[in-house]
């Protein structure tokens, strides 16, 4: 062969070699930008032309970069048999970004025990300085031990995934690690209480360096939910106060500032602020009520009758209570109709009408044994208030000479003590979880 011919091969390989390079750029950008479609015909362009060269190497990274796209498109079949022909007799310097991907094709076939290990794996291959690299496949090991049930792994996952980002300056998804982290570690019940509290405070100092409102508004409610769950009501207040702080723009919806005001206003009836807690309980029911989304609006007013009976204006108390016990009935809410018939016989009681208190105590105790979300204890306690009504009614209506006696044993039967929790809880109406994508060259 000529030289003349072999320069010519060499420069046509040369050339082609740019053109796959450039084109594999292109597909990482497009990736990059979300543009899914797009990044995969190019990565397709890109592996054709690396089929005509002699080069290897080169084909083995175009097929790399297919297999991700694969993955993308929700093709991880497609995606699995590219990654592992990227594998044979090459790619051994990337192994940790491939057994990343071959994870997220096993965790898109739903085969989460052979995600679990190709995560686990990419995690060894990863060095110290591929910290975010480290911490993305923790996410996804995260999420996995979530779906095959292992919930105090997923914690451990993701709580390491939050100091990996903390550690590469990473505020926005170490502070989405560590509420994860939170979540999980409460759910799964394997972890103390000053575990918790350490993750979210963790949280809460890498808030401080978030510019993202949208986010940071998303974040501090998910984190007050958290603090609420541990019953420390003084941190979540002021986490729903920060949250609401940021939720005025038009990008958050009327649902967004209604939960909102609700948790807010729920987390004041905790700490005993009942005069606060009427506006944000009203505002957050007005919006529900716009929406017609009846269940949280009876809840808002449910919560709202019930700062009303702890100011002793109990005339407003059964007005609210008796909404609300509407908007449940709208629902087809029985437990929350029980909970407020509850109320009402409370309520009734305190205003000296005791006929309408058995009346109320006796509809709670019918509902409580028509809905299956009802346990054991709400029944034995209106059954116990309804029994200590009946009594103190009988007593009273004796004569004046044992009246003395029996108030010095009337039962407490103020609404504090008839609300169950849920009247008043904190509720969470918008949690998003986020996940990483897959690697390439």
């Amino acid at each position: 062969m000529s030289d003349s011919k072999v320069l010519g091969q060499s420069k046509e390989q040369n050339t082609a070699q740019s053109k796959i390079l450039s084109l594999c750029k292109d597909g990482s950008e497009l990736l990059n930008q979300d543009d899914i479609n797009g990044a995969l015909k190019t990565f397709k362009k890109a592996f054709i032309l690396s089929c005509n060269i002699p080069e290897g190497k080169l084909q083995k990274a175009c097929l790399f970069n297919l297999g991700a796209a694969y993955i993308c498109v929700g093709k991880p079949k497609k995606a699995l048999k590219c990654l592992v022909k990227s594998r044979i007799n090459g790619m051994e310097e990337r192994d940790g970004d491939l057994y990343f991907n071959i994870g997220a094709a096993y965790d898109e076939m739903k085969e989460y025990g052979k995600a679990v290990r190709f995560y686990e794996r990419a995690i060894n291959e990863y060095g110290y300085e591929e910290l975010k690299s480290i911490a993305d496949a923790l996410i996804k090991l995260g999420y996995c031990f979530v779906m095959i049930g292992d919930l105090s792994s997923a914690a451990h996952s993701f709580r390491l995934a939050g100091h990996s980002y903390m550690k590469n300056e990473k505020p926005e998804d170490a502070a989405m690690a560590m509420r994860e982290a939170a979540k999980y570690m409460i759910d799964s019940q394997a972890f103390s209480q000053a575990e918790v509290l350490q993750t979210l405070n963790s949280c809460v100092e890498s808030l401080k360096t978030i510019s993202d409102e949208h986010l940071l508004g998303t974040l501090y409610n998910h984190v007050g939910l958290h603090y609420a769950e541990l019953k420390y009501f003084s941190q979540a207040e002021k986490c729903f106060t920060a949250s609401l702080n940021l939720c005025n723009g038009k990008q958050f919806s009327i649902r967004k500032m209604a939960v909102l005001l609700q948790n807010l206003g729920a987390v004041d009836n905790a700490l005993c602020q009942y005069e606060k807690s009427l506006r944000s309980h009203a505002e957050a029911a007005d919006m529900y009520g716009s929406l017609g989304d009846r269940s949280p609006q009876g809840q808002c007013l449910s919560n709202l009758a019930f700062a009303y009976s702890q100011l002793k204006n109990y005339d407003l108390a059964e007005f609210y209570y008796q909404q609300a016990h509407q908007a449940f009935v709208d629902a087809g809410d029985i437990l929350r109709q029980c909970l407020v018939s509850e109320g009402l016989g409370a309520t009734y009681f305190c205003l000296g009408n005791l006929d309408q208190a058995i009346s109320h105590y006796k509809q709670a105790l019918t509902l409580s044994g028509k809905s299956k979300e009802t346990s054991n204890v709400i029944r034995e306690r209106i059954l116990e208030k309804l029994t200590d009504t009946i009594e103190y009614k009988v007593t009273h209506d004796r004569p004046a000479i044992s009246t003395e006696k029996a108030s010095r044993t009337r039962p407490d039967l103020s609404p504090s003590n008839c609300v169950n929790d849920a009247c008043k809880s904190v509720t969470s109406q918008y949690h998003e979880s986020w996940s990483p994508s897959t690697k390439a060259v």
